[in-house]
């Protein structure tokens, strides 16, 4: 491969990945493979203030810029004059929306966009025709914009994991809260709800789920943020002394910590789900209206991923939707409490250290 002239041996990296939580862990694996090819170089990354904690610790990372969670034009302007200021070689939009379109137009240096498929995912939604079954999962296409514009060799045969980095503060806050709660069992960590509907297991299957475990083996975490809570107070108030509500408790590198303790983490297509794959708890993740195609399964070997590969309906959608179009549900309410539990019992491989 003929590498185009290399301007960014001491030069400077912007990446732009505004939202959300999952897509902003899953850039990790480009940042850390462009910090082995420009070692020398100043690698920023500007995302939204909610979610650059994710980044803090990451030795790949030199500068987090933080946009403010909601992005009016006139604040998109003053970080758009704030990013020109800083006179970057490349630009790399890892997000390829209208306003990251905004804030890499007229600037200088090199740019580099996300190629989404867009027209491929609305084919297999609307009319499942399956253009994307040989696309790399999400965090591979992140390094394939490097790829493609030929700074690097295509990967061969690589599993591409994302990492997340905490400090010694996050750890020592996880333990104390463990100690309090007097939890000296095995742990096991349940994100009982996602931003969609379509993308949440019903909670009182959950609440079946942990009742047909050994209860005196196992202790339960429920984990979440916000309109989470509704779940989580279900599930606790129909479950029985082991099972603790951490809804609100944890930051994201609390979280990080807190999974790392676990023997597993129960979750289905969620930010949260890709904290415990940086951390290399085993998973077992249910995909309701998610597919492969899309990107996000775990990459990690000791994940499982349950899914209703039976219904035609699959997907409905690519991000998620506030309701099952058809009533029924059935990609996720088919998905029984005993088939998690049999393939808990089944075991995983040793978790990445």
């Amino acid at each position: 491969m003929n590498h185009p002239p290399n301007p960014l041996q001491r030069g400077k990296i912007l990446v732009i990945r505004l939202s959300s939580l999952g897509d902003v862990i899953l850039t990790t694996p480009l940042l850390k493979k462009l910090k082995e090819i420009y070692p020398d170089s100043q690698i920023d990354f500007c995302t939204k203030q909610e979610y650059a904690e994710v980044l803090r610790f990451n030795p790949n990372v030199n500068k987090i810029i933080e946009a403010e969670n909601e992005l009016p034009f006139s604040r998109l302007s003053l970080l758009k004059k704030k990013l020109k200021n800083e006179k970057y070689n490349l630009i790399i939009d890892a997000h390829n929306k209208l306003n990251t379109f905004y804030l890499r137009l007229f600037l200088k240096g090199k740019k580099l966009v996300f190629r989404k498929y867009s027209f491929r995912k609305f084919l297999l939604v609307k009319f499942k025709i399956n253009l994307m079954k040989d696309l790399p999962p999400i965090a591979e296409r992140y390094i394939n914009i490097m790829v493609r514009a030929q700074y690097i060799e295509p990967l061969q045969n690589e599993l591409v994991i994302p990492e997340i980095y905490t400090n010694a503060e996050s750890k020592q806050k996880v333990d104390n809260l463990l100690e309090q709660l007097g939890i000296n069992s095995k742990l096991i960590c349940i994100v009982p709800a996602s931003r969609h509907f379509t993308k949440t297991y019903p909670a009182e299957m959950y609440v079946e789920l942990i009742n047909n475990f050994r209860n005196d083996e196992y202790n339960f975490v429920l984990v979440g943020k916000g309109k989470d809570k509704e779940n989580t107070d279900f599930i606790k108030s129909k479950t029985g002394n082991n099972v603790y509500d951490l809804c609100d408790k944890l930051n994201v590198l609390e979280l990080a910590e807190l999974m790392r303790r676990c023997v597993v983490v129960i979750s289905g297509d969620t930010g949260p789900m890709h904290i415990a794959e940086s951390v290399g708890v085993p998973i077992i993740m249910l995909a309701g209206s998610s597919v492969r195609e899309f990107g996000f399964y775990p990459q990690s070997q000791n994940a499982i991923v349950l899914e209703n590969n039976n219904l035609k309906c699959r997907p409905c959608t690519h991000i998620g939707r506030n309701e099952c179009p058809l009533g029924h549900f059935k990609c996720m309410r088919d998905l029984k409490p005993e088939e998690i539990l049999n393939n808990f019992n089944t075991g995983f491989p040793p978790a990445r250290e």
